[in-house]
């Protein structure tokens, strides 16, 4: 009894396993020394920036029985992490984590702040520039998000995306805003 109970927990850790969806990650790491003058002497801080991207594995089905398949495209989401060493120990102080989204073609960048994180915009062939803010809620799993075209209630869902609900008054409802994980085509 006890050998079978053991192959059944065995078969089913198996199969947990492998339903996992497989994930590439790449991440780049950029190391900047800045010397600077100050009246004591020259100090020397290091700056780095980590970009971190993960996407999805998925192949065509219909090379499904192949031992070479092809790949399709996925989303890639892209996470940029700065961070600075600029005291006595060793170890890096992290200045911002950034998250880039989409809604509908525009793009967004979530920076962290104090008290949530920044939202900013960038059309095409422009710089990112701050349109909104969303400030963490006693519940830590809402936020109170003010933005330029309008404000209300967000939370991140399962996949990673925010999520906002807010009162449109020229339609007397409650609308529900998207920003989607972003993707790099």
């Amino acid at each position: 009894m006890k050998n079978t109970l053991l192959v059944l927990a065995m078969l089913v850790f198996s199969f947990t396993i492998a339903q996992e969806t497989p994930k590439e990650v790449k991440v780049e790491t950029e190391i900047k020394t800045v010397k600077v003058k100050t009246e004591e002497g020259t100090t020397e801080k290091k700056l780095k920036v980590i970009t971190k991207e993960t996407s999805d594995i998925t192949l065509d089905d219909d090379d499904i029985n192949k031992v070479n398949q092809n790949r399709l495209k996925s989303d890639i989401i892209v996470e940029k992490t700065v961070m600075i060493d600029n005291d006595a120990d060793s170890k890096y102080d992290v200045l911002s984590k950034q998250t880039f989204y989409k809604l509908g073609d525009s793009g967004y960048r979530f920076s962290p702040n104090k008290k949530g994180f920044d939202i900013d915009f960038s059309s095409e062939n422009a710089k990112f520039k701050q349109v909104g803010n969303a400030w963490n809620t006693s519940s830590n799993q809402y936020y109170i998000v003010n933005e330029s075209m309008y404000s209300g209630i967000g939370h991140f869902d399962a996949n990673g995306n925010f999520v906002i609900e807010y009162y449109n008054k020229d339609l007397d409802v409650v609308e529900i805003k998207t920003y989607e994980k972003a993707s790099l085509d």
